[in-house]
């Protein structure tokens, strides 16, 4: 799988990066069964100047589908996680719905 870390004028910690990566390996890891090769992930953090919070964004592309999460917070650790989160139950949400639709097909 091939990831991107777009951030605008925001510094991300060393070890934010490290469990940003961990976080995508978990992403790696349940799209394993599905050759991850084919899937893309687009990780944005933005800060917003309204409510002075974070906000990540995350777009994955798998397949013919696209998956999306996005989330805020006024820490920066805690909109990535959020974020990663969501992804993770959108993934999971999408996995369900594809093994039907290939039990359904065979």
């Amino acid at each position: 799988m091939r990831w991107q870390l777009h951030n605008s004028n925001i510094h991300v910690p060393q070890s934010l990066e490290k469990a940003i990566v961990h976080k995508v390996e978990k992403i790696k890891t349940r799209l394993k069964r599905y050759h991850p090769d084919v899937a893309d992930l687009e990780i944005k953090i933005d800060h917003l100047q309204k409510g002075n919070e974070f906000e990540c964004n995350l777009v994955l592309k798998a397949f013919k589908d696209t998956l999306y999460a996005k989330k805020s917070s006024p820490e920066l650790r805690v909109a990535v996680d959020r974020c990663f989160d969501a992804m993770l139950r959108e993934l999971e949400t999408y996995r369900v719905k594809l093994n039907k639709s290939l039990q359904s097909g065979a």
